[in-house]
């Protein structure tokens, strides 16, 4: 059976608002329901690392679209690093929008909608995050959006799905995006974060939809780098799954992003990639925190004996759960409770984020 979280308990709360300007997204381009079924499915892609090769790129393309027929899910949510940037060789022109293109097609041929975060990588090009968002929302099927201009990252904003019933106006669940930027958070050595002033807006928009419709609504979060708290996990609580990397390259500063999930109660699972040779997931202090599951074939890994493949989100509106697993690259499933037990031991304690001034680890990444 899929790993399945208890049904999540919903409270009214009362909430003094500030008067402030929030993106709500979805609520302006498309709009996302469930199935008459009542279930709604997302297939994660993450480091899909197209623009290597045109080889390793189809080889990507035909792992997506046997994946995506595998589940044929209601959306992709795709986590950062789909293009390697740093492969542009500065001089190609609209070699940025060729790959998109390109990578995007599977979802075009089976008319499957689409929303995406920043990594590290893919602004490294010719094109700059502003841009890369402009060239995805010319697609219909893109639910992308431009989050606000005064704060850290471009990607930031939240899609609610709504009910198949058209006479319920409260969203059954939100996925909410953010963009974690690509190195030296705050300025200190190591990888990107989720800043302050982000934190400040999904604080202020969960708020602001919870007085909206009278009651927390279950969220979803999505981002490219991991938080430090999937390192705490690994390093004191049981998880299922592997972690094969250099560690847990995590955010170089701990913004406070998991205590602001914690905080307004709504966030109860968390999906990030950055890690192509981590695919671990476990529960800590009441959330998921789950790596994805490398996608496609540029950059490095994912290790030996592994598939490259997708974490897919199954969720079920009444009563509402959430259950996930691993689809891999030749359309095998890898159950949630089937992915191998890790206990904490000293053997494996990292510690540090990767790539911090007190890491002794240098990442693949970097390498």
């Amino acid at each position: 059976n899929k790993t399945m979280l208890p049904q999540i308990k919903t409270r009214s709360v009362g909430i003094i608002l500030c008067l402030i300007i929030i993106n709500y997204a979805a609520y302006v381009k498309g709009e996302l329901r469930t199935r008459s079924d009542g279930t709604f499915t997302i297939t994660q892609f993450t480091d899909l690392h197209y623009g290597e090769s045109s080889v390793r790129d189809s080889i990507s393309a035909y792992f997506q679209g046997v994946i995506l027929d595998a589940d044929k899910p209601d959306l992709v949510v795709m986590t950062g690093d789909s293009v390697s940037g740093y492969a542009w060789n500065g001089k190609e022109n609209n070699w940025f929008e060729h790959l998109w293109s390109n990578l995007t097609q599977p979802m075009i041929d089976r008319n499957i909608q689409w929303a995406f975060t920043f990594g590290n990588h893919d602004d490294e090009g010719d094109l700059n995050r502003v841009e890369i968002v402009n060239l995805d929302q010319k697609n219909s099927l893109s639910l992308t959006q431009m989050g606000p201009s005064n704060i850290n990252g471009t990607t930031n904003y939240v899609i609610p799905i709504f009910s198949h019933d058209l006479n319920n106006p409260i969203p059954v669940a939100l996925l909410y995006m953010l963009d974690s930027s690509d190195d030296n958070c705050e300025g200190v050595t190591g990888w990107g974060c989720v800043y302050p002033n982000q934190i400040t807006w999904y604080k202020q928009t969960s708020s602001a939809l919870r007085e909206k419709y009278g009651k927390i609504i279950p969220a979803m979060a999505f981002f490219h780098i991991p938080v430090p708290e999937f390192m705490y996990m690994w390093d004191n609580l049981p998880c299922l799954g592997q972690l094969t990397d250099t560690g847990v390259c995590c955010f170089s500063v701990n913004t406070g992003l998991f205590a602001a999930f914690k905080e307004m109660g709504d966030v109860i699972s968390v999906h990030c990639g950055h890690d192509h040779d981590n695919d671990f997931y476990g529960e800590y202090e009441g959330i998921i925190l789950a790596y994805g599951r490398k996608t496609g074939v540029g950059g490095y890994g994912p290790p030996l004996g592994w598939k490259r493949g997708a974490r897919v989100l199954h969720i079920q509106e009444s009563p509402f759960q959430f259950t996930h697993w691993l689809r891999q690259e030749d359309g095998s499933i890898v159950e949630a409770d089937q992915q191998p037990v890790h206990f904490p031991n000293t053997t494996s304690q990292w510690k540090y984020c990767c790539d911090t001034v007190n890491s002794s680890v240098t990442s693949n990444c970097k390498h």
